[in-house]
């Protein structure tokens, strides 16, 4: 068994059945979990040969088991034809969201995001914590079809609130933008801010599954506004 939690766990698929999916995942120190989903992804249960129950209570053991959990879901929404993921947290989706972001010329970039860069730069309430965008794609995932108005999280008498906002679709994705110290226009670098904010939030998703991201989103940033999700050279094993 390795002494570190330096090598990305891994999980595959072994069975399938009218009551569900079981995955198999081998957590950083090799010992096997068997977590079975129903169809319509909730948990049913986790079997494992590494904690005991005393053990589980502890903080450190439970954020492994929830790691192997999401690494398991991952390899169940990938490998089968049920949905065990919501798209923000899907990985596959905000790879295409980047390309998306990145492919829009300054005319589309500026129609889609000029509202939330000037809420970014001149919020309409005091002490911000960030601000939000929430975005929906086409069914084909090539096109930005639809926005809510920027949601402006602050401090208010020691809660974290947000100003009002609908949105006409299920968003697909979500941009969060904290209070920046310089100012930009709704241009090729803003542009830049939210295609790299999005790679951090991929980054980060890997992070809760217990694997090293691929090379491309091995990089510094505001990703998920999570305490608890962990960069993976710092998961214990």
């Amino acid at each position: 068994m390795t002494d570190t939690g330096t090598t990305s766990m891994d999980a595959q698929i072994i069975g399938r059945d009218p009551p569900g999916v079981v995955v198999q995942v081998i957590d950083y120190r090799e010992y096997t979990h068997h977590v079975l989903f129903d169809w319509d992804g909730n948990l049913i249960g986790h079997v494992h040969e590494r904690y005991t129950e005393e053990t589980q209570r502890d903080p450190k053991p439970a954020q492994i088991l929830k790691r192997v959990q999401f690494r398991a879901r991952n390899e169940a929404h990938r490998q089968t034809d049920a949905t065990f993921l919501g798209s923000i947290i899907d990985t596959t989706v905000l790879e295409d969201a980047v390309t998306v972001i990145e492919n829009l010329d300054l005319v589309q970039f500026v129609e889609h995001f000029n509202d939330f860069c000037e809420a970014v730069h001149e919020p309409p309430v005091n002490n911000v914590e960030f601000t939000t965008l929430f975005l929906s794609l086409n069914e084909t995932r090539d096109e930005l079809v639809g926005q809510s108005e920027p949601v402006t999280f602050y401090a208010k008498n020691n809660e974290l609130i947000h100003t009002e906002f609908i949105f006409q679709r299920e968003p697909d994705i979500y941009i969060t933008i904290p209070s920046l110290d310089r100012v930009f226009a709704c241009d090729k670098r803003f542009q830049n801010i939210i295609v790299h904010h999005i790679r951090c939030q991929i980054r980060d998703l890997y992070y809760m599954q217990g694997s090293e991201p691929p090379e491309e989103y091995r990089v510094e940033g505001w990703g998920i506004n999570d305490p608890s999700v962990i960069p993976f050279n710092k998961q214990e094993s």
